[in-house]
């Protein structure tokens, strides 16, 4: 995800823009799977790993 952000200065009284600066921020959502090994082994068959966790980096999978 990606976060634009852009600030404006502008002097009303001279009618000028003094300041013009845009940031962007690149932020990750963690995504976590915690479940137990029944549970585990049925997305795996059902083949959802990589339709749950391809979209979202940074993820952990892991058994409870």
């Amino acid at each position: 995800m990606k976060k634009y952000t852009l600030e404006i200065i502008y002097d009303e009284i001279t009618g000028e823009l003094e300041s013009l600066k845009e940031f962007i921020t690149e932020k990750e959502s963690v995504l976590a799977i915690t479940a137990s090994e029944e549970i585990m082994e049925k997305i795996t068959k059902a083949d959802l790993i990589e339709s749950l966790l391809v979209p979202c980096p940074g993820e952990c999978v892991g058994e409870t």
